[in-house]
């Protein structure tokens, strides 16, 4: 069942220019573009499906022993974050890059106990190894071997009923079935596995608890 292991898992800033009365504005050639602030929102838009940083989170497991676990989120460098997922058999660390097209992740550690976080040249020089989430946010959008199936999903948890929910989901040759469920704010509310055999079909589900 350790298989499930690795299966299970800011604001845009407007500059204006004021002039005095009955003064002639000029245009100002360092104004961002209409593309430029296009740019920004797209990243912040993606930026908001993380937790905050410093944000430590509860999920609740069901059906194996390694889907219950806690997240702790940080941002150490602007559209950049870091993520540690402690399901009790390791704690894995995944860094992940933000640009006004998708969410790239650049490195998955296992066995993070004593992770260094790369400096910011080095971050920028990493290459994408996968894709975590891409717009646009629509259903229909596939990235990798995900595809966006929702953008209106209810889902309810211990902690709280989330409205509005992106639901990805990636299918295998097999029919086993990944689902993600993400949300602004919060991020990743709830993972869900479900495994497809001649026998039984097994279900493993992590969700959003609580905040420590």
């Amino acid at each position: 069942m350790k298989r499930f292991l690795f299966l299970i898992i800011p604001f845009l800033f407007l500059i204006a220019c004021q002039a005095n009365e009955e003064e002639i504005i000029e245009p100002n050639n360092d104004t961002p573009t209409s593309a430029e602030n296009e740019t920004t929102i797209q990243d912040k838009t993606l930026a908001e499906f993380f937790q905050e940083d410093q944000t430590i989170a509860n999920f609740k497991g069901e059906g194996n022993e390694y889907a219950s676990y806690t997240l702790q989120t940080q941002h150490p460098y602007e559209n950049y974050v870091v993520t540690y997922e402690d399901n009790g058999g390791t704690i894995v660390q995944r860094i992940y890059r933000i640009t006004k097209d998708n969410i790239g992740l650049l490195s998955e550690m296992g066995e993070a106990y004593d992770p260094v976080i790369p400096s910011f040249k080095e971050l920028e020089s990493m290459q994408v190894i996968d894709i975590y989430l891409a717009a646009p946010l629509e259903v229909g959008t596939r990235f990798n071997d995900w595809e966006i199936i929702s953008t209106l999903e209810t889902v309810e948890t211990e902690f709280h009923t989330f409205e509005n929910v992106i639901v990805i989901e990636k299918k295998e040759e097999q029919g086993n079935i990944t689902r993600k469920y993400l949300v602004k704010d919060y991020g990743e509310i709830k993972r869900e596995f479900i495994m497809v055999s001649d026998e039984a079909e097994v279900i493993v589900t992590s969700t959003f608890e609580k905040l420590l």
